[in-house]
C-alpha cells in the first residue's frame, strides 16, 4: 500500500507541476523552480525505493546514513543556487541570519566569557539559546559551513528519534517512511543551510518529546529528567512552545489519573498555562512574525484588503492544512520560499491523513499519543491565532509530528478498504486544488 501511495503521489505531483508550469511559464520559471522540481523527484525516488518492499532494512543506522547523505547532497545544490543568485550561501535569509552570524564571529574574536556577557546584554533571553550555541560552534571553527554541518547531523539524529517514537504505534516500515519523508524534505534542508535558530530548536523539541515517550515507555525517571533538561532549553528559544510541551505531558498524566482530584488540578493548571501562553503570544505577535524576510509575509500584503475575520480564517486554514508550497517565483525576485516547494508539496499529501490519524487515536483510545496530539494541535492553533501560519519558520516545530500522525492514520485507514479509498482520493483532490489556487492564481 505504501508503494502504491507514493507512486500516486509521484505521478500526481509531477503532472500537477508540469500543468501549472505550462500556464505560468512566461513569467515564473527560474533556476530555483527547476531546483524544487528536481528535489521533489529525488525525494520521491527515495520514498519509492524504501516502500517498494516492506521487508527492506528499516534500521536506525540505515535511516541515519540515508538522511545524512541525501541532506548533504541537496544542501550543496541549494547553496550553489544561493551563491549564483545572491553571491553568498546565506540562502536568501539575510535579516536574522546575518545578525546571528555577526554576533558569533564577534564572540570568536573576543572570547567566550566576554562574548557571553555581550549576548546577555544585547539580546532577549529567547535568543540566548541559539546565540550561545552558534557562538560556541564558531569559536571552535569560525566557519558557517561548520555550523551547517552540525545542523545536518542533528537533523539525522532527529530522524532516528522520530523513528523510535513512531514505531511504538505502527509497523517499522510506516515509522521509517514517516521519519524519512520529514527528514529529507527540502524545507528542512534549507533551514540547515541557514544561520537561523530553527534547526537547533526543532532538534530540541523533538528530543524533548522523545525522552518524554521514553519515560512513558520505560517508566524511567532518568528519561523524564532528560526531557525536562531539553524543556528548560526551549525557554531560551520560544517560551510558549515549552509551555505547550509541558501542558501536553500534564494532560497525559491527568488522563491516566482517571478523574481523581489530582487530574482535576492538573487540567486546571494546563488550562491556565494555555491561556497565559496565548495572551502572551498575542501581545508579542508583531515581534513574533517580524523575524522572516519580506517574501515570508506575503499573506499580509495579499490579504490587506480583506477583513480581519477573513485573514484569521485564512491563517487557521493554513495552520491546520498547510503550509502551502510556492513553486514559482512570479514577479518577485527569486525567493527562498521556492526552496520549500518540494518538501511542502509532499507534506501537503498528508494534511488529510493527519486528521485521520487523530480520529483513529481517539477511537482506539491510544492514550500514549496524547502528548503528541496535544502539542501539535496547540502549536497549530497558536500560529493560526497570531496569524503567522503562512510563515514556515513559525510552523516548522509541529511538522515532524504531523508526519508521524499522518502515517499512523494511513496505517489504520489501509486496514479498511472503503476508508482508505476515501482518505487517499480526498487527499489527492485537496492537493491538486491547493497547489493550483496557491501557485497559478497567485502568479496570474
Amino acid at each position: 500500500m505504501l508503494y502504491k501511495l507514493h507512486t500516486n503521489i509521484f505521478i500526481i505531483g509531477i503532472l500537477t507541476f508540469i500543468f501549472m508550469a505550462g500556464l505560468v511559464m512566461d513569467k515564473a520559471m527560474s533556476v530555483i523552480t527547476l531546483g524544487a522540481f528536481l528535489a521533489f523527484i529525488t525525494q520521491m525516488g527515495l520514498m519509492l525505493f524504501y516502500s517498494q518492499d516492506e521487508q527492506c532494512d528499516y534500521s536506525e543506522r540505515t535511516l541515519f546514513e540515508t538522511v545524512l547523505i541525501y541532506d548533504v547532497l541537496v544542501a550543496i545544490c541549494f547553496m550553489l543556487i544561493s551563491e549564483y543568485y545572491e553571491g553568498d550561501t546565506f540562502m536568501f535569509s539575510k535579516s536574522d541570519a546575518m545578525l546571528y552570524y555577526d554576533e558569533s564571529m564577534l564572540v570568536s574574536e573576543i572570547g567566550l566569557r566576554a562574548g557571553a556577557a555581550d549576548i546577555v546584554k544585547k539580546f532577549a533571553f529567547d535568543d540566548w539559546g541559539a546565540m550561545f550555541f552558534d557562538s560556541f560552534a564558531m569559536y571552535i571553527i569560525p566557519s558557517k559551513f561548520f555550523l551547517n554541518t552540525i545542523y545536518t547531523i542533528l537533523g539525522a539524529i532527529s530522524a532516528v528519534y522520530l523513528f523510535r517514537i513512531a514505531k511504538a504505534f505502527m509497523p517499522d516500515s510506516y515509522a521509517f517512511l514517516a521519519s524519512l519523508g520529514y527528514s529529507t524534505s527540502s524545507f528542512l534542508i534549507f533551514f540547515n543551510c541557514t544561520f537561523l535558530k530553527e534547526p537547533l530548536f526543532v532538534f530540541i523539541v523533538i528530543a524533548t518529546l522523545y525522552h518524554i515517550y521514553q519515560s512513558i515507555k520505560n517508566q524511567s525517571y532518568a528519561s523524564l529528567l532528560r526531557a525536562f533538561f531539553f524543556l528548560i532549553l526551549q525557554f531560551f528559544f520560544r517560551p510558549a512552545v515549552a509551555a505547550f510541551v509541558l501542558v501536553s505531558y500534564t494532560i497525559y498524566y491527568a488522563i491516566i489519573q482517571k478523574g481523581n482530584a489530582i487530574s482535576l488540578f492538573l487540567y486546571l493548571i494546563g488550562g491556565l498555562v494555555i491561556a497565559v501562553s496565548f495572551v502572551k503570544m498575542k501581545e508579542t505577535a508583531d515581534a513574533y512574525t517580524a523575524g522572516g524576510d519580506v517574501d515570508a509575509v506575503i499573506a499580509y500584503r495579499s490579504n490587506g484588503g480583506y477583513s480581519s475575520s477573513f485573514n484569521l480564517f485564512v491563517s487557521f486554514f493554513g495552520a491546520f492544512l498547510g503550509p502551502f508550497p510556492s513553486l514559482f517565483s512570479g514577479d518577485i525576485p527569486p525567493s527562498r520560499l521556492v526552496f520549500y516547494g518540494a518538501g511542502l508539496t509532499y507534506k501537503l499529501f498528508f494534511a488529510i491523513p493527519f486528521w485521520t490519524g487523530i480520529f483513529f487515536a481517539l477511537k482506539k483510545l491510544e492514550i500514549r499519543l496524547i502528548p503528541l496530539i496535544t502539542f501539535t494541535v496547540l502549536e497549530m492553533t497558536l500560529t493560526g491565532y497570531i496569524m503567522a501560519s503562512l510563515e514556515l519558520r513559525k510552523v516548522l516545530l509541529h511538522i515532524p509530528f504531523v508526519f508521524i500522525l499522518s502515517f499512523y492514520g494511513l496505517y489504520h485507514a489501509f486496514q479498511q478498504y472503503r476508508l482508505s479509498r476515501i482518505t487517499t482520493m480526498f487527499s489527492y483532490a485537496f492537493v491538486v486544488g491547493a497547489l493550483f489556487l496557491w501557485n497559478v492564481l497567485k502568479v496570474k
